[in-house]
């Protein structure tokens, strides 16, 4: 017999609370309560030996950033993964999409097109979303199935246009990780404000 799991439990006690509430509500008869008593045993059979109560679906585990989150994407049951990996809805991201996709940044006059708008965001919105060893570039570049070398140009040309020309760019001396504790749990969200320490704080980068 299956192992026994809160949502199970959950289905029985409100048929076995249905069954109590029908029979008191709505006497029968010998004959029909007899049948009523079959029919309600059957159930109660069913649910006790079927070992999934839901449906299941199929999740996709293969492929790079770009195939897994289209499929997550596709449908409203792995729509959380979706999210897990770029951190914002389907809906939120074809919205950023329609905002900066027709932007002249995105076209060239070169023979090479440029990746797809939707990837480059896409790879954009997970490296925003990881920090540590899983924000590396090569890392990133794997996941995304893109070359690191393309990664490394595009950091360069976005310190081209925002003329940086400091030495700081790979984060030389830096400190990271630092836990600013809190004097108590935020209201909003506070959950996600709890730390390895089992305080509340926040990381400070210098």
């Amino acid at each position: 017999m299956p192992q026994t799991t809160t949502f199970r439990e959950h289905v029985l006690t409100v048929y076995l609370f249905l069954m109590s509430t029908r029979d008191q509500f709505m006497p029968l008869d010998f004959q029909d309560h007899l049948r009523q008593f079959c029919f309600d045993t059957t159930v109660l059979l069913a649910l006790l030996q079927t070992r999934y109560l839901q449906p299941r679906y199929r999740i996709p585990k293969y492929g790079n950033l770009h195939t897994l989150a289209w499929a997550y994407a596709e449908n409203s049951w792995s729509q959380k993964r979706f999210v897990d990996m770029l951190r914002v809805t389907p809906r939120v991201f074809n919205f950023l999409l329609t905002l900066i996709e027709n932007h002249p940044v995105f076209f060239n006059n070169s023979n090479t097109p440029q990746t797809p708008v939707e990837q480059q965001l896409a790879v954009t919105l997970y490296r925003l979303g990881h920090y540590g060893n899983a924000a590396s570039l090569r890392i990133i570049a794997r996941t995304a199935g893109v070359a690191e070398g393309s990664k490394e140009v595009e950091k360069c040309w976005i310190d081209e246009r925002l003329g940086f020309r400091g030495t700081w760019r790979e984060g030389w001396v830096m400190y990271d990780g630092t836990i600013v504790p809190l004097f108590r749990k935020p209201g909003l969200n506070g959950d996600a404000y709890f730390t390895r320490k089992s305080n509340y704080g926040l990381n400070l980068q210098v």
